[in-house]
């Protein structure tokens, strides 16, 4: 096992990750509405259509499938072997992933100085954008409890199943 490798391609997954997923939303943050907090999807006037909701399915299948295509050739590039240190490296990557999307989007993008870009029109000053509501139903239990715990073991498994697989 490489904990450099992992850590500098974790870096770069969650560079690729977050900068896409910024760019989208400065862009039109209704693309992401179903990752927003759920007081704030309803309270949007209008809910996500099926337009947004297709944009977002394939975006989101982009945007992630190019961060695990990254992780899967790195990992297979570096010659790592054994389930239990490729799932280790896996999961050092997807989590500093984890740690960026919680840093770059959820603190200094949705609450730093392009928060009035990211808002959903027409739920201008819900109380949900601010700091401590946003960290208390969105963003600590998605990125310190469901992230580590079930969506990166998860793709981490995916991950090395596939790489064994590639591998032979």
């Amino acid at each position: 096992m490489d904990v450099l490798q992992a850590v500098l391609d974790g870096i770069a997954i969650a560079a690729i990750f977050n900068g896409a997923v910024a760019a989208v939303v400065l862009i039109n943050p209704r693309f992401f509405l179903d990752s927003y907090p759920k007081d704030i999807q309803k309270a949007a006037p209008v809910q996500m259509t099926k337009q947004e909701k297709k944009v977002n399915r394939i975006l989101t299948i982009l945007i992630v499938g190019i961060c695990f295509v990254y992780s899967v050739v790195s990992l297979l590039h570096k010659g790592i072997g054994g389930f239990w240190n490729v799932f280790w490296m896996g999961y050092i990557q997807w989590s500093i992933l984890n740690l960026g999307d919680f840093f770059l989007l959820d603190c200094l993008l949705f609450q730093g100085r392009y928060k009035n870009k990211i808002v959903i029109p027409g739920t201008e000053g819900h109380k949900d954008y601010k700091f401590t509501n946003w960290m208390k139903h969105l963003a600590v239990i998605e990125h310190f409890l469901v992230a580590p715990f079930l969506f990166i073991p998860f793709v981490s498994v995916i991950q090395t199943l596939f790489i064994i697989l590639l591998g032979r």
